[in-house]
């Protein structure tokens, strides 16, 4: 079997063991909440055969991974991430070189508690390439779902054009090194930058003025 069909299956399998999950989690939380003995029954019985799924998929065995999935039940959403794009005077974007799969893409990561998306994005600049941003405008909210290599569970991207505030682009913990690039002179791009980068120059360029969202996506 070809690398990019076990991606394909591996990626369908993390897709249905995340909303098996999400299920197992929330139904869980209204199943404890009303001592419904039936339910949690049933709605455990969907958690562990989650874990089985995503195990197939993963280094951790199933009983590690339902230890992590009871110690989260709760109504269960999609996770929020943020990411920033940055252009210089020359109209070049800066990317940075992700230190877990060496591929490049726009600096960004998760929003935590307490922060806007905007401010999650200009944070996450800061730290994976020493240059301090505002984030200007709403690029859009990207599903990765839409996208190859995600991970195991279903992540809002949110992206914004971002102004130059301060720092010089420096290699950090999370990135092997940083550089600005033309459009036609990219390095190897994470499979979902491959879509965003494009976009994102063509805010740049004004050629776009709305915001990207998925309608739908596709299963698989």
């Amino acid at each position: 079997m070809a690398n990019e069909e076990q991606n394909e299956i591996r990626e369908e399998l993390q897709d249905i063991a995340d909303e098996l999950r999400a299920i197992g989690q929330t139904g869980l939380f209204y199943a404890r909440r009303d001592e419904d003995e039936y339910d949690i029954a049933r709605y455990e019985r969907v958690l562990a055969l989650a874990a089985r799924v995503l195990g197939l998929t993963d280094t951790r065995t199933a009983d590690e991974i339902l230890k992590i999935y009871n110690g989260d039940i709760n109504p269960q959403t999609p996770k929020v991430a943020a990411f920033g794009a940055l252009f210089d005077a020359q109209g070049r974007i800066l990317l940075m070189q992700r230190a877990d799969n060496r591929h490049w893409a726009m600096p960004g990561g998760m929003v935590e508690v307490g922060e806007t998306a905007a401010q999650a994005a200009e944070r996450e600049f800061w730290e994976e390439t020493g240059v301090r941003v505002r984030a200007e405008r709403l690029i859009g909210i990207y599903d990765n779902r839409a996208y190859g290599g995600r991970a195991p569970f279903q992540t809002y991207m949110v992206g914004f054009i971002c102004s130059y505030a301060s720092g010089t682009p420096h290699p950090t913990s999370e990135a092997l090194d940083v550089g600005y690039f033309t459009e036609d002179d990219l390095p190897p791009l994470t499979p979902g930058a491959r879509d965003r980068v494009p976009q994102a120059f063509a805010w740049h360029r004004g050629e776009r003025t709305g915001p990207h969202f998925e309608r739908e996506v596709e299963p698989g």
